[in-house]
């Protein structure tokens, strides 16, 4: 993110992401990472370009509509979960696709799963982004390694259900 020569750090999630890494689905809105310390200037450097605040959505709207939101590195992936949201920089974070810093899909997938997990309401859309992207990516279970480690019994049930397609 770069306006008037101010560069913060952020990594693109969310559905956007799922599709840098593979698997092309409709998603209406965007999903960044950034650090606390960068909440304030984020909204300054927003609201100069047109972006809205949508209180009720909890998320800017840009000036073409589109939802923008943001979530805060360290906090917590889902309620309860173990994981967090990891640092919008650095190469165990974050890699480069098309230009554009996104997070990597290890933690993509971390996130995902630590969402669905602690939202019946984000369940279905989340798993079904991990059971995709295991598909397109053809993971297996080894990958689960990569994952935290109180994730790995669900991410090998994914890849059960990605594998008994």
């Amino acid at each position: 993110m770069r306006s008037a020569g101010v560069n913060i750090a952020h990594s693109i999630c969310g559905g956007v992401a799922g599709c840098m890494h593979g698997y092309q689905r409709n998603t209406t809105d965007l999903n960044l990472i950034i650090k606390q310390s960068d909440g304030a200037m984020v909204k300054q450097l927003l609201v100069a370009e047109g972006y809205l605040w949508d209180e009720q959505n909890k998320e800017f709207r840009s000036p073409g509509g589109v939802a923008v939101q943001f979530l805060i590195a360290g906090e917590r992936a889902g309620k309860g979960a173990a994981v967090f949201i990891p640092e919008p920089e650095g190469e165990l974070n974050v890699e480069e696709k098309e230009g554009l810093s996104v997070v990597k899909l290890s933690l993509l997938i971390e996130m995902k799963i630590a969402s669905g997990a602690g939202n019946i309401r984000r369940t279905h859309k989340d798993f079904a982004d991990v059971v995709e992207l295991i598909a397109i990516r053809k993971l297996d279970g080894s990958f689960s390694r990569f994952l935290h480690s109180s994730l790995r019994p669900t991410f090998r049930e994914l890849v059960r259900n990605a594998q008994s397609e």
